[in-house]
């Protein structure tokens, strides 16, 4: 057999990878800042779950643009997902009387509030 430069070389048929092998191929290409955070491993296996879930819905990883647009399309659940005690927020209500700044100070002290306990640092 004579080799022939302008022949085309055929591929090898690859074993698909998992996400995780890809990622971990792939990290020392990421900037500093994912780098430091995937070290993380809970931060790692929410990034893997993402992109499963992007995979599973056919998400080319090649395409920014898929991507973005997938992001910005699930941006709610996500953030839902990620930070449930996030969305609980709850006002705060004092219950007794206002105290006025010339008033007697609660504590006892014998004091105006402003010279007591309602002093600012």
């Amino acid at each position: 057999m004579v080799w022939n430069p302008f022949k085309k070389k055929e591929k090898q048929p690859t074993a698909p990878q998992s996400i995780a092998d890809k990622l971990e191929k792939e990290i020392d290409n990421l900037p500093d800042m994912f780098k430091s955070q995937l070290k993380d491993p809970a931060v790692k296996e929410r990034f893997i779950s993402i992109a499963r879930r992007m995979e599973k819905d056919g998400v080319n990883f090649k395409s920014i643009r898929q991507m973005k647009k997938w992001m910005k399309d699930h941006e709610a659940e996500l953030r839902a997902e990620g930070n449930p005690e996030q969305h609980h927020v709850e006002t705060v209500v004092h219950d007794g009387p206002k105290i006025g700044r010339n008033d007697p100070c609660p504590c006892g002290s014998g004091k105006k509030y402003k010279k007591c306990c309602g002093i600012s640092a």
